[in-house]
């Protein structure tokens, strides 16, 4: 074969069987599917970054809910033992007012019973006052000096 036959028949084998637009195809669809390997690649880190995004957010937002019931039991629980506190010495002085009752009463205690004996003993002065009266009038006295006897023992 001589040289021109064999360069024709390379030419007629490339461009006659489509090997040089089947090279040529092959080459573009596999930089489309390369293409669409990176686009479908970068949609799905683009995906993955929202749902990330979304749990973060999500995780934010109970964990500012959290924080929040936490200080509302932190000044609940401050509040609480503020109340205690003020029972405590509510309940304090309460006993203190307690023993004070207690003891003002057996001081009144004490003082009916003096009150009791000072009028047990006014009384026998006024039947003693009424007797002497009785016995000054039976002797005579003045009259003038009677009548202020009487009006000072009533």
């Amino acid at each position: 074969m001589s040289p021109i036959e064999l360069i024709s028949l390379i030419v007629n084998l490339v461009f006659g069987t489509g090997f040089l637009v089947t090279f040529f195809t092959l080459k573009q669809t596999r930089q489309k599917a390369k293409a669409d390997v990176d686009k479908s690649n970068m949609d799905l880190a683009s995906q993955s970054v929202k749902e990330m995004i979304s749990s973060v957010n999500a995780i934010m937002v109970e964990n500012h809910n959290l924080i929040e019931k936490q200080l509302s039991l932190q000044r609940t629980i401050a509040d609480n033992q503020k109340r205690i506190e003020m029972l405590e010495k509510i309940t304090d002085e309460s006993k203190q007012m307690q023993e004070t009752m207690i003891n003002m009463g057996l001081e009144n205690s004490s003082l009916r019973k003096r009150i009791d004996l000072l009028e047990k003993k006014v009384s026998c002065m006024t039947k003693l006052n009424r007797e002497v009266l009785k016995a000054i009038e039976k002797l005579g006295i003045d009259d003038e000096l009677l009548q202020k006897i009487k009006e000072h023992s009533q």
